[in-house]
């Protein structure tokens, strides 16, 4: 019975060797595979923040063009105002030069 119950304690410690490589293994791995997904998720940020970036950059730029285009608008609607307005001013100053010829001069 003593080779036997040696037996089953030999046999009780291989297991518990076998266990804890298994639980050192699986340790092993799992930080592994916590590193890698910091690294993928690191990449995914990066990623993402530089996306951001570029269109905020575009959007930017977007803007710009469509303030520019807004500006050159506006310009172009001022000066056709003011080509009207001297326009009239023209025609009439020759009625205003014709009103004060005959009233200076009867």
């Amino acid at each position: 019975m003593d080779a036997q119950g040696d037996n089953l304690l030999k046999r009780l410690v291989d297991q518990e060797r076998t266990l804890a490589d298994k639980v050192e293994a699986a340790q092993k791995e799992a930080a592994d595979l916590v590193a890698e997904a910091k690294e993928k998720a690191e990449a995914v940020l990066t990623d993402a923040r530089e996306r951001a970036e570029r269109v905020a950059h575009e959007q930017r730029e977007a803007g710009d063009r469509e303030a520019e285009a807004e500006r050159t608008e506006i310009l172009s609607t001022a000066e056709k105002d003011v080509q009207a307005i001297r326009a009239r001013a023209d025609r009439r100053r020759a009625d205003a030069t014709r009103t004060v010829v005959e009233r200076v001069l009867p």
